[in-house]
């Protein structure tokens, strides 16, 4: 059986049952769609920004992370740099440069 907790939305973390983390993708997927319901304005941009993520997770991020763990290699650093790479989006978009000057 395969037991594992939630620390961030749509991922396993690892546990004795489950040696390497990984995305559940679908349940990322729900959570972000609950998101942009409860958004009105924006609401297209924000579909097509999740739909590109969730494609982008799906072809190039999730194919490389099986590729790691079958080597042996645990993705955690992976899915690091991914989330670092899109947090820095993220906060450039909250806090642009001259906002409120």
């Amino acid at each position: 059986m395969l037991y594992y907790t939630v620390a961030h939305p749509g991922r396993r973390d690892v546990t004795a049952d489950n040696p390497s983390p990984q995305l559940e993708v679908e349940a990322l997927a729900a959570e972000v769609s609950v998101f942009l319901e409860q958004v009105p304005l924006g609401e297209g941009i924000g579909v097509k920004l999740s739909n590109m993520l969730l494609s982008f997770l799906q072809t190039e991020v999730l194919p490389e992370a099986r590729r790691q763990s079958d080597q042996g290699v645990d993705p955690t650093s992976l899915f690091a740099l991914v989330s670092g790479v899109l947090r820095q989006y993220a906060d450039a978009i909250e806090r642009p440069e001259g906002a409120g000057d």
